[in-house]
């Protein structure tokens, strides 16, 4: 009998491996549009799925974000900026990670697809803050606050979409627990927040955290999570 369970959970995991793969090609074909001059999208293991990246170029779309800011930069960077200026669209990027080898690379890609000036990465450490909120579950690290907080307090518009997928969780399974206080203050009415990796139990328990302080839409997906909050529409790229 448990032998027969595990082949069942086995076979389970596998069903759900090629429906996201599945859900990845479809994504791509859509993907590969915004790049017809270009035959090479550099994704890594640490990448946001495609099919994620889709669901972000909907809402963007459909509920016209203006302001967005990423923890951790990569392909959907890439990918997000060229969406802006392809469609002409007035919205800004604000990204910041704490490697700087990783930014030159990304701000190379960026200026190969000529969409350098819809995006600010900005390059800050990880360092040990004193603040209480932000250290929940025993979390020590995350970005720099002074120099976080001095790029937001930049932006002329509040933030309406919020992608969390970095900073890695080397200093911790729930370092990026911080991203919501640290951005609570600047957002606006409506807005979407995207949280990657929601598979592992350490995002899972994050995602429903913060929503214990925003009590907005929860939702689950294969690999990530969302939390939407004011009037939009739905902007999920599938539904089974």
């Amino acid at each position: 009998m448990i032998g027969k369970i595990k082949t069942l959970i086995k076979t389970i995991k596998q069903i759900d491996k090629i429906n996201r793969s599945n859900n990845d090609a479809f994504a791509m074909q859509f993907i590969l549009k915004l790049f017809p001059e270009f035959s090479y999208l550099p994704f890594t293991p640490f990448s946001l799925n495609p099919f994620t990246i889709l669901h972000i170029l909907n809402d963007i779309l459909f509920n016209d974000r203006k302001q967005i800011v990423e923890f951790g930069c990569g392909i959907s960077t890439i990918i997000i900026s060229r969406f802006i200026k392809v469609h002409n669209l007035d919205t800004q990027i604000l990204s910041f990670d704490n490697n700087s080898n990783w930014i030159h690379i990304i701000t190379k890609e960026l200026n190969r697809y000529q969409c350098n000036e819809q995006v600010k990465l900005v390059h800050v450490e990880l360092q040990k803050h004193n603040s209480f909120e932000l250290k929940k579950y025993d979390n020590e690290y995350y970005y720099n606050l002074e120099i976080v907080k001095k790029n937001i307090n930049l932006l002329k518009s509040k933030i309406d979409l919020v992608i969390v997928d970095g900073p890695s969780t080397d200093t911790s399974k729930y370092i990026r627990y911080a991203a919501l206080p640290v951005i609570s203050n600047y957002l606006g009415p409506s807005y979407c927040l995207f949280l990657d990796d929601t598979k592992r139990s350490s995002e899972n328990k994050i995602l429903l955290e913060w929503n214990k302080t925003l009590k907005g839409n929860i939702q689950f997906k294969d690999v990530y999570g969302t939390i939407i909050m004011g009037s939009n529409f739905s902007t999920n790229p599938l539904t089974h």
